[in-house]
């Protein structure tokens, strides 16, 4: 088939849709497809970054970044004009979209009308509510739902929704059931085939203390604030803990800091920023007692399937489809978003608790290499695009 990728960002852009798209389309080459991405010339969207040298592939799959544009600062919004135009051109098989809300996703569905070209989306969906940035741009974002997110969203042939919670966000829509697949999201398992070394994660920061582990942006909707008020009473507990952040600053990391300064923790608490190489963030995760999802929403959280696979025991709050990833007190343990006192009560219930950490991190491993690997999510996609043609 030849298959056309739409997404904001791809790697090296960091973020979740942007691996899932590259880890998709790399399978998809693999089994003789022809397929090429589209998207964005961004690194990242908040600063509002490009990659720069851009080359017309990243590790053997075709990319055209187009110039994108923002509205800025709260009103922040990409718009990619010439990705339409090129788009309109091009004759593929099948074009597969990803997330909900965003200019590539409109452009899809315009394209679809136009051109009557099969069509799927993979939703990555958030609420309004729950998405990163002020008032204005949850506003820009009610915005689009009224004016283009219904056209958007009825639009394709097929939905690809990666949990039933991400189905039922979608009710308002009034859709065909038989219109909505449910396929997770997954994560390479051949970089965990063999459980990295915790020390090259160690020696790499200096780090002698006890790990508990957040990966992700430093976003606002990602409730690092309530994590870091639970420190000072895991601290209290034990000394030898510390609470490492890794991920791209999306505006929170000032904040933050400073957060970290009032309560007097600033030795225990490191940001570590982005780390691009897969080598030592593999590591991070071994080395860490306990993994930590604290968002106020994830449509999934494929951060939680890494660390599973590099068994560790999980505590994320229980919302989005974070509980249909994470089998509560069986692979981790759920919470309430924005309960600082639960969340330092449960993870220090875990460093309490080798013998279950073990246990719930072994689980975790096997559930990831049961369910969540890349090939068998890819089986599942080419029967939809199958199916449609």
């Amino acid at each position: 088939m030849n298959i056309l990728q739409l997404c904001i960002r791809f790697p090296p852009g960091p973020g979740g849709a942007e691996n899932h798209v590259y880890h998709i389309s790399r399978e998809l080459i693999e089994r003789g497809h022809n397929l090429q991405v589209f998207t964005s010339d961004l690194y990242t969207e908040v600063p509002f970054v490009r990659i720069e040298n851009a080359q017309p592939s990243y590790n053997g799959i075709p990319v055209r970044r187009f110039r994108s544009y923002s509205l800025g600062g709260e009103m922040h919004y990409v718009f990619i004009p010439s990705m339409l135009g090129a788009l309109l051109k091009e004759k593929p098989d099948i074009i597969h979209t990803h997330s909900y809300g965003y200019f590539q996703t409109t452009a899809g569905a315009f394209t679809k009308k136009l051109k009557n070209t099969p069509l799927v989306i993979t939703l990555h969906f958030h609420p309004s509510w729950s998405m990163w940035g002020g008032n204005k741009r949850k506003n820009l974002r009610k915005f689009y739902d009224r004016i283009f997110g219904r056209s958007a969203i009825h639009a394709p042939d097929m939905i690809i929704c990666h949990t039933e919670n991400e189905k039922k966000l979608l009710s308002s829509f009034s859709l065909p059931d038989e219109k909505i697949r449910i396929i997770p999201a997954g994560v390479d398992f051949n970089r965990f085939e063999t459980i990295p070394s915790p020390k090259i994660f160690r020696k790499a920061y200096g780090i002698q203390d006890r790990i508990v582990l957040y990966v992700g942006r430093l976003a606002s909707n990602k409730g690092l604030a309530y994590l870091i008020d639970a420190m000072p009473k895991i601290i209290s507990q034990f000394k030898d803990t510390s609470l490492v952040l890794i991920g791209e600053d999306e505006g929170q990391r000032k904040s933050l800091e400073n957060r970290v300064k009032k309560l007097g923790i600033k030795d225990k608490v490191i940001f570590t920023g982005h780390i691009k190489s897969d080598e030592v963030l593999r590591s991070a995760y071994s080395a860490c007692e306990v993994f930590v999802l604290p968002s106020e929403y994830e449509a999934f959280g494929i951060v939680l399937l890494e660390a599973m696979a590099c068994e560790k025991p999980c505590v994320a709050t229980s919302v989005g489809g974070v509980p249909e990833v994470i089998e509560d007190g069986e692979t981790g343990l759920l919470v309430n978003y924005a309960k600082s006192d639960e969340l330092a009560s449960t993870i220090i219930a875990l460093l309490n608790d080798e013998e279950r950490r073990i246990k719930m991190g072994k689980a975790g491993r096997i559930r990831v290499k049961e369910k969540y690997t890349w090939p068998k999510i890819v089986n599942q996609l080419e029967e939809i695009y199958i199916e449609i043609l």
